[in-house]
């Protein structure tokens, strides 16, 4: 494997393991986070979401 499949790799695995961990994250905690829009979000243990501040355009 060439360093970049490498580092390719090691990205994929830190990927999957974020997003397991923001999954578990977001059903216990009160989490804020930025959209891909750039809106900032505020979301809640039982799913509900609140825009807290909506992107520039």
């Amino acid at each position: 494997m060439t360093k970049r499949e490498e580092l390719l790799e090691k990205q994929r695995q830190l990927h999957v393991v974020f997003n397991a961990w923001m999954s578990d994250k977001k059903q216990r905690e009160v989490v804020v986070y930025r959209r891909e829009n750039g809106d900032l979000i505020r979301h809640y243990p039982d799913g509900k979401e609140k825009v807290i501040k909506y992107a520039v355009k």
